[in-house]
């Protein structure tokens, strides 16, 4: 085969961006072997355009294939991406419309021009020419060179030949079309391919030897499946849904969708849907009335990508109704080519054709508009999935079964007449806080752990619920604690439930960790006795936090103020910090690293990174609270809003305010709100004259330097993931949050980004 053009992402050199041109090749199949064994597979490569500086030519590649095992439920991807597609990709980071936080991650990740896994650099090039295409040519019939992975060559009458080698799975299969293709355009998305039969050798993972197989699928060239993706104008987002559906009539279906997104607010914009049918004889037959309607929703605890398990396809111009069915779970690939992820599913299909029963198969791939407008709304995504385990953990009702859990096995003895007062005093008030919910970045925190250490968070959704549960219950106490009116947009739980059931639930609520171990720990002492471990150690550090807050600092303030030494004070503060946020932080991260296998010195190096990112969260919520009393606000309560000045409470931007402001004009802010009940006004001038002296710079600078120093020791023990971004991202939001995200300082960290690339 003459090569048209080479994908090592060498050619050319020197500085890219990405062209307007992408041409895109997919093929799926369904197998099924003598023995009746059911296997789906499918290959997608994607090559841009890249505009060098010097004129010269360049592509950028990525290669995604599946295995899917519909009767062992197993499913297996692997992807590449070449050197050309990571300048995609970081040019996409660059693009409007990304959280800073975000950005600066990914671009720090992309900086040595090498892909994050799970994707990889291809060993060999990929190529593009010859075949039917002819060389510098693409279309349907063109051969190509996946790199390593394999090749797909044209053999003449449109059939064409797939190999792949290694994982996922092996293979040499021949698509043999059974009729001419649909026109082109056809599917509304790209060029119709046909339909076709599909027969060859298999080789499954785990086996030795390769096995015969026989079944149909399809490919085709043109259709935008996602990867690497044209970055819309505007800041948008694209989401994309396609749904190739084969019946037990000889019928083809061919439908999706796209939308247009608002990353920030997730907003849809806009929508099209479109819907082939492909007859037996290759007819196109396309459908104006199109309905495409997903169901069942779910979130995937590895990117927090919403995706639905079933799908409606309905034209009463065609009489079609098809109910399209995820064979099992999940089934989700993890690649930076789409962003995060995106789904590639094995589904059953069921419903009627022309008034005829029919069943049959399909792919669903499911791309959806993932670029992370706002990191907040990310992590609010876990919500969730979050309440539905504090309601599996804390249901509605009350039980038999219920009480007996709350009791730790005891509660038979009551045979039931008491099922209805534990509920009303264990359940319902933590559920009063539970419910309505936090920012979710400490479930997050136990999430992210695991995906570092690249295990799938699914199955360990459980410990969400103990997460949620157990700040709730901190922050019952707290607020009780410190007389607090409202929580979450809710009355204080004290001021609903009183304060001995506030008390009782709370203290009952730091057991739930214990209700759900057995359904995230193997049977294993030693690992069960490390969390235990970390966990009471957690809760001690928490009550010691707690012990200081309660002391308060109002005595070295006063001596800070009186000395203009504030290093004593400071110290205090920092402690109280890392004891009440930042050591359960660690002990959550903790967790969620030992469930996940963790060993050596990474359990510790992850469980001091998220450490530092609770410490960096606590200065940040006092560096809100100044900013949010510097500016006038009107519209309702708002958290932070000078409330710990106003109540006199020291906090880290009144100690960094020593040795910053004048002697004499701190003793005069600290006597202003010392003893709490502060007018507006007075908050106002106290907090714009600490904002104005540094001390809240001071903080941020602080906060940051916590996470850094962190992440430099735990970044090399980590391969580079997309969990690794994301966490990287977090660390980011917990030092400089809202407000306290300055432009200067998320361009700052592009620009030192894009200078190290």
């Amino acid at each position: 085969m003459a090569a048209a053009e080479s994908g090592d992402g060498r050619a050319g050199g020197g500085a890219t961006e990405p062209g307007d041109r992408a041409d895109r090749w997919q093929s799926g199949c369904r197998l099924r072997t003598g023995a009746g064994e059911e296997y789906l597979v499918t290959a997608s490569l994607v090559r841009r355009s890249l505009a060098a500086v010097d004129g010269s030519p360049r592509w950028g590649h990525g290669l995604v294939g599946t295995f899917i095992d519909v009767g062992r439920q197993r499913h297996r991807a692997r992807s590449w991406a070449d050197r050309g597609a990571v300048a995609v990709l970081r040019a996409a980071a660059a693009a409007a419309g990304t959280d800073a936080r975000v950005r600066a991650a990914l671009l720090e990740a992309l900086a040595d021009g090498l892909p994050v896994a799970p994707d990889r650099l291809p060993a060999e090039p990929f190529r593009v020419g010859g075949g039917q295409g002819g060389p510098g040519r693409a279309g349907p019939g063109t051969d190509l060179v996946l790199g390593e992975a394999g090749t797909w060559r044209a053999e003449g009458g449109g059939r064409h030949r797939l190999t792949l080698r290694g994982e996922p799975a092996a293979c040499d299969l021949v698509f043999a079309p059974r009729a001419a293709p649909g026109a082109a355009g056809a599917d509304g998305d790209g060029r119709g391919g046909p339909h076709c039969d599909v027969t060859g050798r298999i080789t499954v993972p785990g086996a030795r030897d390769a096995v015969v197989v026989a079944g149909e699928g399809w490919y085709a060239y043109g259709a935008d499946d996602g990867l690497l993706a044209e970055v819309p104008c505007g800041g948008r987002d694209i989401g994309r849904r396609r749904l190739v559906v084969f019946l037990d009539d000889g019928w083809r279906v061919t439908a999706g969708d796209e939308e247009h997104v608002e990353p920030a607010s997730r907003a849809v914009t806009g929508r099209r849907t479109w819907l082939t049918a492909h007859a037996p004889d290759g007819r196109a037959v396309p459908a104006g009335d199109v309905r495409l309607c997903p169901h069942r929703p779910w979130t995937s605890l590895s990117t927090l990508n919403h995706y639905p398990a079933s799908w409606e396809i309905a034209s009463d111009h065609l009489r079609l109704r098809l109910q399209v069915t995820a064979h099992f779970p999940g089934q989700e690939v993890r690649t930076l080519l789409t962003g995060q992820g995106f789904l590639c599913a094995a589904a059953r299909v069921s419903g009627t054709r022309a008034g005829r029963p029919v069943t049959g198969w399909a792919v669903v791939t499911a791309v959806p508009a993932q670029r992370i407008g706002n990191l907040e709304e990310y992590l609010g995504r876990l919500r969730e999935v979050t309440r539905r385990e504090v309601h599996r953990l804390y249901p509605d009702r009350p039980s038999p079964a219920l009480t007996a859990s709350l009791l730790g096995g005891t509660g038979a003895s009551l045979d039931g007449f008491a099922d209805a007062a534990v509920h009303e005093s264990l359940v319902r008030p933590v559920r009063h806080l539970a419910d309505p919910g936090g920012r979710g970045w400490r479930a997050y925190v136990c999430c992210a752990a695991i995906e570092l250490l690249g295990v799938r968070a699914g199955p360990y959704a459980p410990l969400l619920a103990a997460v949620e549960v157990i700040h709730s219950a901190n922050l019952a106490i707290d607020d009780l604690q410190d007389g607090a009116l409202h929580r979450r947009g809710v009355p204080a739980v004290h001021r609903v439930f009183g304060v001995p059931a506030t008390v009782n639930a709370a203290t009952a609520a730091y057991f739930a960790l214990d209700r759900v171990l057995d359904e995230v720990l193997p049977d294993d002492d030693r690992l069960r006795l490390a969390v235990c471990r970390t966990y009471l150690g957690m809760l001690r550090a928490a009550h010691g936090g707690q012990a200081l807050d309660l002391a308060g600092h109002t005595a070295e303030m006063d001596a800070a103020v009186a000395s203009g030494d504030a290093r004593p004070l400071l110290r205090r503060l920092r402690a109280a910090h890392r004891f009440k946020t930042g050591v359960p932080a660690r002990a959550f991260a903790e967790l969620g690293a030992l469930a996940a296998g963790a060993a050596g010195a990474r359990p510790a190096a992850i469980g001091a990174y998220f450490e530092a990112v609770g410490t960096a969260y606590q200065i940040s919520d006092d560096v809100l609270d100044v900013l949010g009393a510097t500016t006038s606000q009107s519209g309702g309560r708002r958290k932070h809003s000078g409330e710990d000045l106003r109540a006199g409470r020291v906090t880290m931007p009144l100690a960094h305010g020593v040795g910053r402001l004048p002697a004499d004009r701190m003793a005069r802010v600290w006597k202003a709100v010392r003893d709490g009940g502060a007018t507006a006004g007075t908050v106002h001038e106290a907090a714009t004259a600490l904002a104005d002296s540094g001390a809240v710079l001071a903080c941020r600078q602080e906060a940051r330097a916590l996470v850094d120093d962190a992440w430099h020791r735990l970044a090399p023990l980590l391969p580079d993931s997309p969990a690794k971004i994301m966490v990287r991202s977090l660390g980011r939001y917990a030092a400089l949050r809202e407000a306290a995200v300055p432009a200067d300082a998320a361009a700052g960290d592009v620009a030192e980004s894009l200078r190290r690339g």
